[in-house]
């Protein structure tokens, strides 16, 4: 049962993920709850709305966004957690944010018996130069 409802779950992600490069309105509004909100890497949060508007406007415009690792999932009785790296590299406002890698946690919540996205967090992952021997980090 718990992998059934993970492997449905992920591939609501998957859906979700397509939706956003394709600026596909319709799967966007069925995979994304009502109280949905995006915290993104610069920590600013969209609502469901917000981030619509967004895209349709052309405003975000996503060239690439691919999962390259396995996604995790913990699973409960009406809420799935999903976590993931991707690759992204898109367009805000004009400006280019170049290919980069990232975390993504998801939250999923049912609503009216479908899977539906309530939260997403998305974390740019820096190439920081290693500690010094015996820095303590």
């Amino acid at each position: 049962m718990t992998d059934d409802v993970a492997g449905r779950v992920i591939k609501a992600e998957q859906d979700r993920i397509r939706c956003l490069l394709d600026v596909d309105r319709d799967t966007y509004e069925r995979l994304h709850a009502a109280e949905y909100r995006l915290c993104n890497p610069t920590g600013a949060v969209w609502t469901k709305s917000e981030y619509l508007d967004l895209l349709t406007s052309g405003r975000v415009a996503y060239r690439e966004l691919e999962l390259t690792s396995e996604v995790d999932a913990i699973v409960g009785t009406d809420v799935v957690v999903l976590r993931y790296q991707c690759v992204i590299e898109l367009t805000v406002d004009g400006a280019d944010i170049p290919r980069h890698e990232a975390w993504h946690t998801d939250v999923y919540i049912t609503v009216d018996g479908t899977w539906r996205c309530a939260w997403s967090q998305a974390t740019g992952i820096m190439d920081l130069p290693a500690a010094a021997p015996g820095s303590g980090t």
